[in-house]
């Protein structure tokens, strides 16, 4: 793929981009991949608040030419395409290290089947094919090779190969030593049945009420439960820029998306006013495999 790039989101805050109403206990559910049901991000959502982030700087030809023109006969497409948002690690509660930052084989092998169409360079080891725990060599996650994750406990072993591929990421996810040291401590694989079990059951749930202003209580039937993604889940993309102004030129292509930002701070999906959906996006790449 030509002129492309990765896209990083890392959730400072917990995430509710929802689902409209559900049919559960959860009365408004986050969006999820339909095969996985693994939480995902729209892509949608991030290229719309890129857009009003662009625009409120006053860029608004940057802005037609990458994001497209709105709300007129002569609309057109915008350069850049973006992808939604994919799981890459979740975060999960842990006796020892406080939180890990949890994937499986199927999210690695995913990542790698995306690099291969991305035509960038990620080097994904072997230790995929892996069934057992894997944890980096100076873990934070384990004490006698004991891991007590969420509500799971095993045995874990300690890899170099995890450890080499969580310092490669640690670049890509983060700027600064302290977050890149951060991850590498807390990285852990598991098995794809108990990462499955862990996305789809340990969300964050929220009861929400609304207060009756003559009463000062609550109001009848406005009590709600909203699910989020909890704050430090990590989720990537994929993104490439098409034809600019009619031109197939590579290089131009390379030019415009050298013009955005490498790193923002967005506020994503709903209750903003309340401090929800504060992510860090971060694009990486551009090198050639």
């Amino acid at each position: 793929m030509e002129a492309s790039r990765w896209f990083w989101i890392h959730c400072l805050s917990p995430l509710h981009i929802g689902a409209g109403e559900g049919v559960g206990v959860i009365d408004m559910p986050i969006q999820r991949e339909k095969v996985t049901e693994w939480p995902i991000i729209p892509g949608s959502s991030i290229k719309g608040v890129q857009r009003e982030h662009y625009r409120a700087k006053g860029q608004d030809t940057f802005v037609q030419k990458v994001f497209g023109t709105q709300g007129d006969q002569d609309g057109s497409a915008g350069a850049v395409v973006m992808t939604d948002g994919r799981l890459f690690s979740f975060p999960v509660a842990s006796r020892y290290g406080t939180f890990g930052y949890v994937a499986s084989p199927l999210i690695l092998k995913r990542l790698a089947r995306d690099a291969k169409a991305l035509g960038v360079s990620l080097d994904i080891p072997d230790f995929i094919e892996e069934s057992s725990t894997l944890v980096t060599m100076n873990s934070k996650l384990v004490e006698n090779d004991e891991l007590y994750l969420g509500e799971f406990q095993g045995a874990a072993k300690k890899s170099q190969q995890l450890t080499d591929f969580a310092k490669q990421m640690a670049k890509l996810l983060f700027d600064d030593k302290q977050s890149q040291t951060l991850w590498i401590e807390r990285f852990v694989i598991v098995s794809d049945d108990v990462f499955q079990y862990i996305v789809t059951m340990n969300s964050e749930v929220t009861p929400r009420i609304r207060i009756d202003h003559e009463t000062q209580t609550v109001s009848k039937g406005a009590l709600w439960y909203e699910e989020y993604v909890p704050a430090e889940a990590i989720f990537y993309g994929l993104m490439w820029c098409d034809r600019v102004d009619g031109s197939n030129d590579l290089s131009v292509r390379h030019q415009l998306l050298n013009q955005l930002e490498k790193q923002m701070y967005l506020q994503l999906g709903g209750n903003t006013n309340v401090g929800k959906g504060r992510v860090s996006w971060r694009m990486t790449g551009g090198e050639r495999s």
